[in-house]
């Protein structure tokens, strides 16, 4: 197997930095910088083009271990926004027979600093230390998806959570597509308890968590702990995984002494139910782009305008039941 010279490609991509990004760098609004394997490279392709059409960016894909040998290659692409304005992708691919791709030397140049850099990583969080890359320090975000490394590396919850806590810390700003996903259920679990239902806070024992993958379901578990910190002893967590595929997915609160329940249940992401403690119903409905929506587009394009960690991730992170 013969290995690009890292100079030669340094040469290269400064070349076609200088020649591509004069012209159109004040129409980005942010640098997203995907690293993933030639194999993966599809699915994170398809991740990042669900910003396509709500903001502007210049869009690095890294791809490792790729057969064929060294290659890179640009385009641009353009869609129209809710507005009917151009919004367009300047897309710059980088792929290298071994992992000499994710070096941040190697892209570090094409990244446009005036503006937010995000960087999408795949190789698992515990790898973000690790690694020889350097790439958390040369973006303003890194994000990851606790619910895919689960699946992709074979690790428990809490080992995982071990990774992360052991990340956190040290990463500039992180973001987990998990956590983002669960905003609609967070939010809407919070609503149980508004108005005349806020004293129920004090009588919460028991919290069934059902449905949802075992990552989402341990960041659900931390988040009701550290929201409920004072009397976070006498909770007793229910963590019911899901049957089969569809399976509705909610929250349920039980109260000392009492019959009564308050639960949210969501059919699919955009549609669910609240059921208030005193048998009322509501319906809840979230839009493709509003807030608390768990659309990949909405989620990255609010990171994209707000490049900044939530600090309840951390503690929820720390809180969890796993």
């Amino acid at each position: 197997m013969s290995h690009v010279n890292p100079s030669t490609l340094e040469r290269d991509l400064v070349a076609q930095l200088r020649e591509s990004s004069a012209d159109n760098a004040r129409a980005m609004a942010a640098t997203v910088v995907v690293v993933s394997s030639a194999e993966e490279a599809t699915i994170l392709d398809d991740l990042v083009d669900s910003l396509m059409g709500r903001r502007p960016a210049r869009v690095l894909h890294l791809r490792g271990n790729a057969p064929g040998g060294f290659k890179t290659w640009s385009s641009a692409r353009c869609s129209l926004d809710r507005q009917s304005r151009g919004v367009c992708f300047e897309d710059i691919f980088i792929e290298t027979p071994d992992d000499s791709a994710y070096e941040g030397r190697i892209w570090g140049p094409l990244v446009i600093r005036e503006l937010p850099a995000l960087l999408i990583w795949t190789l698992g969080a515990g790898y973000l230390l690790s690694c020889g890359y350097d790439c958390g320090d040369r973006v303003d975000l890194t994000i990851i998806d606790g619910q895919r490394d689960l699946r992709s590396f074979g690790f428990s919850p809490k080992e995982y959570r071990d990774q992360v806590a052991s990340v956190v810390d040290s990463i500039g700003a992180l973001v987990d597509l998990s956590w983002e996903r669960s905003l609609p259920i967070r939010h809407a679990a919070a609503r149980l308890f508004d108005g005349p239902f806020a004293d129920r806070l004090n009588s919460v024992e028991r919290i069934r968590i059902q449905g949802f993958d075992p990552w989402t379901m341990s960041l659900l578990s931390g988040w009701i702990r550290d929201r409920l910190s004072f009397r976070e002893e006498d909770l007793v967590f229910d963590i019911i995984p899901p049957k089969s595929e569809g399976e509705k997915q909610g929250i349920e609160f039980f109260l000392t002494g009492s019959p009564q329940s308050g639960s949210v249940e969501f059919i699919d992401p955009r549609h669910g139910q609240l059921q208030f403690f005193d048998g009322r119903s509501f319906d809840l409905s979230f839009s493709s782009s509003g807030f608390g929506s768990s659309e990949p587009g909405a989620i990255l394009e609010r990171l994209v305008d707000a490049p900044i960690a939530d600090p309840l991730y951390r503690r929820a992170i720390e809180k969890a039941v796993v």
